[in-house]
């Protein structure tokens, strides 16, 4: 495979993505997708009227998506 940094390349989730970096023996390289990638779930505040101390916020866990990931993907 004759590849540069450039070239369209599926990232890991199927998505096209660009090449940004390779290897010096041109085993591993890396994509950067501008998708959004599925990153974590965590606990976020619930915004009311009230004033409340932020140790007595209701939270409620939430998606949250990270955009642009770099994978490292070896060929």
């Amino acid at each position: 495979m004759d590849l540069k940094v450039g070239d369209v390349y599926k990232c890991p989730e199927g998505h096209k993505a660009s090449i940004v970096w390779i290897s010096e023996n041109e085993k591993v390289i890396a994509v950067k997708c501008p998708y959004e990638h599925f990153d974590k779930i965590a606990k976020v505040p619930i915004k009311t009227r009230h004033k409340q101390p932020y140790r007595n916020y209701l939270t409620e866990e939430r998606k949250i998506y990270a955009k642009d990931v770099v994978f490292l993907i070896e060929i």
